[in-house]
Formats: C-alpha cells, structure tokens, sequence
C-alpha cells in the first residue's frame, strides 16, 4: 500500500516509520517497509529483527534498495489480489475479520475496498498502526487483541468480538506456527458465515498429512504446544477438511508475475485458498 497517494502529513509519516515495519508500505519517496527483503535474500528470514524491515534510500545501499523495493512491491501486489477476492465473496453491507492482521494491511485495504465492517486481530497489539492507517486513509478497520489458543483449540479474543460472526474470515500464514491445525480450521469455521480465505504452506499431495518439525527452540511450551514451527498439512487433508466444516466449493488464487517469484519457498508448497459454503 503506498501511503503517497493519501498525501499523509509529515508527522503521520514518521508515525508510520515507527509503527509499520513488516508488511509492505510505501512511506514516502525516501521510506518503505516489507518482510519480503529478508524472505528473498537472507539465509535465515527467521532471524531478521524488526528494524530489518524498514527501509531508508538514504542509509541502505543502492543494491539493497532497488531490490527490496522491488520484492515488497510484489509482496504488495499479492496481498491486493488476495483482498480483491476476498471482497468479491463477501456480500454488500458485510463484515471481515482477519485472523493474525499484524499491522493491519488486510483490514485497511478491504475497509478501503468497500466492506462496511473489517477488523483484525493478532496477538500483538496493533492499535496505534491501525488507528494511524485509518487516520491516513480514511478506512475504518477496527483492531483487537487476540489469537488461536492450542490448548482450548478456540480464537480468544481480548474484546467484546468472541461471539461475533463475520461473512468472510482470513488467515495468512498462521496455520505453519500452530500445533493443533485441524482445530484451528474449526476455529475459523465457527466465525465464518460465508467464506474463509486462507495462504499458507502445504503438501502438495491427496494424502491426509500433516507434518511437523521438532519444537520449537525458542519456548518452552508444554507438550503438545511446542510443535508450532513449521506445521504444514496436506492438500488433501485441507481440502476435506473444509468441506467436512461446511465449505464445499474452493479456489486456488493462482500466482501471476507481479507476484513474488515462483522460486520463493518453491512453487509446490505456498498456495492461496478460498473457501464458501
């Protein structure tokens, strides 16, 4: 999202350079922000800490510039393609909620699209990067602290949205940091009255898998609950799945060249799903 086009003033710029850092923003002709760099051209994207996605044309070198640009500009492209369906599917007057929103580029850019109602949640608290994008744009996403709870197999939501319903609900990589996916599918079932868009990592296989790598190093989570590095289930096993919460009709989004390379993390394992009933 270029925030250029919204003219934000120049102490909503700098407000934007210390709140937005992960997803892909266009600050202005000096400054963007996007994880994509680090997921293109470091050895472990993993390690990159947060001052890693902030961008500056007079700091970075010329190379690192010009290729970040570039790579979060594609990241950018594919959130939208992303947003633009999940707005075709939800109904006029409707509502969205999107499951691990970060910094709230989903939320903003449905709200901007048209959709009355969109919030999102994250375990982190985005409030300030949420209020400031709809201060900037004119959107009116709402933000909520929240997140899929492995040991209740439920979404917990520190608000009053617990019971609330919405047409369209969506997830974006959040699936592969889970130990328990099949309930987190059930999750998102029981908030979604039409449809789940869901991006994420799979086995591109009709077996029902699901694999897991050893736990994670870096919590101490009691068993079961440390396996939330690296979860991948099938394709299969997903496509079921849905149908058996309800979802019986699906969609690949397929990749376009606008997108980020096909060589990024393989062109077999990341795919972009959406389902309704």
């Amino acid at each position: 999202m270029d925030l250029r086009q919204f003219r934000a003033t120049p102490t909503q710029v700098e407000a934007a350079a210390k709140h937005l850092r992960y997803q892909p923003f266009v600050l202005d002709d000096d400054r963007h922000t996007g994880a994509a760099y680090s997921w293109l051209y470091t050895s472990d994207p993993a390690s990159a800490g947060d001052h890693s996605f902030l961008f500056d044309r007079r700091i970075v070198s010329a190379d690192v510039w010009t290729k970040a640009y570039d790579a979060n500009r594609r990241l950018a492209a594919m959130y939208d393609s992303f947003i633009e369906r999940i707005v075709d599917l939800c109904p006029p007057g409707g509502s969205y909620l999107d499951v691990g929103c970060n910094t709230g580029y989903f939320p903003v850019r449905a709200s901007l699209s048209g959709i009355p109602t969109t919030v999102g949640i994250d375990l982190g608290d985005y409030t300030s990067a949420l209020q400031l994008l709809n201060e900037i744009t004119g959107a009116s996403a709402r933000f909520s602290v929240g997140r899929h709870d492995p040991s209740t197999h439920s979404i917990r939501v520190n608000g009053n949205l617990g019971a609330e319903k919405f047409d369209v609900v969506s997830t974006s990589q959040v699936l592969c940091h889970l130990p328990d996916p099949l309930h987190f599918l059930t999750a998102l079932a029981r908030l979604a009255s039409r449809g789940i868009f869901i991006w994420g990592t799979f086995k591109e296989t009709e077996e029902l898998l699901i694999h897991y790598n050893p736990p994670n190093r870096f919590t101490n989570a009691e068993f079961p609950n440390g396996f939330d590095e690296g979860t991948v289930i099938s394709i299969g096993l997903l496509l079921l799945s849905m149908s058996k919460l309800g979802f019986t009709h699906h969609e690949e989004i397929k990749m376009t060249p606008d997108w980020m390379p096909e060589y990024w993390m393989g062109p077999a394992e990341l795919h972009a799903f959406l389902f309704w009933r």
